[in-house]
């Protein structure tokens, strides 16, 4: 359904390209020519002239005025100028103003929702942790990150599938079930914060001790089924998982399903996908040379090849190596078969968790279980560390070399950068102490309630669920305002301010329209039956403000498409330090006028249901009273 926001930038698209046909000049989409900028020359600008000028040879400015002159003023446009090679378009601002609050009023907090999506099934897979420490902050970037993007694809009508994928098989693992075996067995603090340290002090005993042999027979051990490694490495693998999401449901992170390495080896789901891919002709068995009894991918098989594995000095990756142990990549590849569904589901199904904080069961694979409707979906997006670009783009040529071309371009790499607090950078080895997600909440709490223990005239328990809130709001704001692929430096001082652009900003901002809303006595259905005098808004503060509103449902569009946190962030910024404009120019309560109270109180509603709907896909709730 068409939001109002999308229907005047439809008419104004129509209308610029009538003018095309009309001028002899070539039509094509529009969607980057025109746009709703905050500033600058009028409310809808096109540039198209630019573009036309280029080809042509000619003056930008002499196009936008031939354009101008044969545009058909759509609804809701006062005027039209060409100005500077641009052709802007200046909106009834009253007519305007009216049709956006109408509808924020009706939709609520679903002012940020779409239905591009059509409900196709997406299955987005983070944060993906190995089961032998707790969340560091690399790991809670990539859980904050798949949620916000999980979020998105909801908002965007989509049907969405949360993955958890648990390398419960990785050397990493044996590493410490070896520990639990040979230096300590007994827990006496979290489970992942201890599993952890005996992962660290593992790896310190390696230092003065061949370890490899034992390493090997025990892993050889744990993959077979039924054995007691296998049983004890699950049973230690569980617990650290389910310690790890104690820290997820902290951030208020959830998860419908986790696949477990060692179900897709013993459903065998592996075997019957390298069985596919011989038949496909993707893979083949060496019988000679380098890569012997190895069963490897020829990369020329896959056709045309992205740009980082050309000029390589060998074309084939390995999947399973001579001795028959299969790499990291053929796994990969046989779950990502799965999830489109190009093998059918061995697995059964348990709830680990029968009800997790937001009511939903968390459902694990097993050796036990029932069947149930996951996977084989059109899109996969995977949030995974930057630094595993190759191994993602070797599952998407062996989907091209099976003949799964258009199949691949629905695999998703979503390549995240590191993260460094200010004083240092986070290294698992060395140790977790004082970096762990755990220990970053618990410092964002500890300095959140110091800093608002004097602003609020409010019980101490009211007070700590207020700090909490601000808490998450300064981490998640601080993690997320940054584009994936770029690297954070985290930083207290702008996480937790409440003058700069932050998650406390602009929950400050919201409850300080909470509190004028109080002060002014009005409900929203009183709001909202006095449409009459949603025309009245034209100023410049009010105005900008309502065009910001007006884009919220097309920012949660864009920012799904892009897979960026960061649109988000700009936007609900941007949004909050207009109100304040809007705020100090045309103050609410001392309105000299009613109509103008009522209409300002009007626009304060839809205000606070733009900044609800987008800070709750950023997973920030909102305070009513700061």
């Amino acid at each position: 359904m068409a939001t109002f926001y999308s229907r005047v930038m439809s008419e104004v698209r129509d209308s610029v390209s009538e003018a095309l046909v009309k001028n002899g000049f070539e039509t094509e989409s529009l969607e980057n020519d025109i746009t709703m900028p905050e500033k600058g020359f009028g409310d809808v600008a096109c540039s198209v002239a630019f573009k036309i000028a280029k080809q042509k040879g000619a003056n930008p400015k002499t196009i936008a005025e031939q354009l101008c002159r044969s545009i058909t003023k759509p609804d809701f446009v006062k005027e039209i100028k060409a100005e500077n090679g641009f052709v802007n378009f200046y909106l009834d601002r009253g007519a305007f103003s009216k049709g956006v609050i109408e509808e924020a009023l009706s939709k609520c907090e679903a002012i940020a929702a779409s239905d591009a999506g059509n409900s196709d099934k997406v299955i987005i897979e983070y944060p993906s942790v190995n089961p032998n420490k707790p969340w560091h902050i690399g790991h809670l970037r990539n859980a904050l990150i798949g949620d916000v993007v999980a979020n998105l694809y909801v908002a965007c009508g989509y049907s969405v599938e949360r993955e958890d994928y648990i390398d419960d098989m990785g050397l990493q693992v044996v590493e410490a079930l070896w520990g639990v075996m040979n230096l300590r067995s007994q827990a006496d603090k979290k489970y992942d914060h201890w599993l952890g340290e005996l992962y660290v002090d593992v790896n310190k005993a390696m230092e003065t001790r061949d370890m490899k042999a034992d390493l090997a027979k025990l892993m050889e051990a744990m993959e077979q089924d039924g054995t007691y490694e296998a049983k004890l490495g699950r049973d230690m693998t569980e617990k650290c998982v389910l310690a790890q999401y104690k820290t997820a449901y902290d951030y208020k992170i959830y998860h419908d399903v986790l696949i477990w390495e060692s179900d897709i080896v013993r459903s065998r789901l592996l075997e019957k996908a390298l069985i596919t891919l011989e038949k496909t002709g993707a893979v083949r068995k060496e019988s000679s040379g380098k890569y012997e009894n190895c069963l490897i991918m020829d990369f020329e098989k896959a056709g045309k090849l992205p740009d980082e594995f050309k000029g390589l000095k060998e074309s084939v990756k390995v999947l399973v190596r001579s001795n028959g142990a299969p790499t990291y990549a053929a796994k990969d590849i046989a779950f990502h078969m799965w999830k489109f569904g190009l093998i059918e589901d061995p697995f059964l199904y348990r709830a680990l968790i029968d009800r997790q904080p937001n009511g939903k069961a968390l459902n694990t694979t097993g050796s036990e279980g029932k069947r149930m409707d996951y996977g084989n979906v059109l899109k996969a997006v995977n949030i995974i560390d930057m630094r595993q670009s190759y191994e993602q783009g070797i599952v998407k040529l062996a989907f091209q070399a099976m003949g799964k071309g258009r199949m691949s371009e629905g695999i998703l790499h979503l390549a995240y950068n590191v993260v460094e607090l200010e004083d240092g950078s986070f290294s698992g080895r060395k140790g977790t102490e004082g970096y762990t997600a755990d220990e970053l909440l618990a410092e964002a709490k500890d300095k959140a309630g110091k800093l608002i223990s004097d602003r609020l005239k409010l019980a101490e328990e009211e007070k700590e669920k207020v700090a909490d809130e601000v808490a998450l709001a300064a981490i998640k704001f601080e993690t997320l305002r940054v584009s994936p692929e770029r690297k954070i430096v985290f930083s207290w001082k702008t996480a937790l301010s409440f003058e700069g652009i932050s998650g406390p900003y602009c929950q400050y901002m919201y409850a300080r329209a909470s509190r004028i809303i109080e002060n002014s006595g009005m409900s929203e259905n009183y709001a909202r039956a006095a449409d009459e005098t949603l025309g009245i808004l034209n100023s410049d503060e009010e105005f900008a403000l309502v065009k910001l509103i007006a884009k919220c449902g097309a920012i949660t569009e864009k920012a799904c498409a892009e897979h960026r946190s960061n649109v988000l962030t700009d936007y609900v910024g941007n949004l909050a330090a207009q109100f304040s404009k809007f705020y100090e120019k045309a103050p609410v309560l001392k309105a000299e006028r009613k109509d103008e109270r009522i209409a300002r109180v009007a626009l304060l509603y839809s205000f606070k249901h733009a900044m609800r709907g987008t800070l709750s896909l950023l997973g920030i709730g909102t305070l009513e009273r700061m």
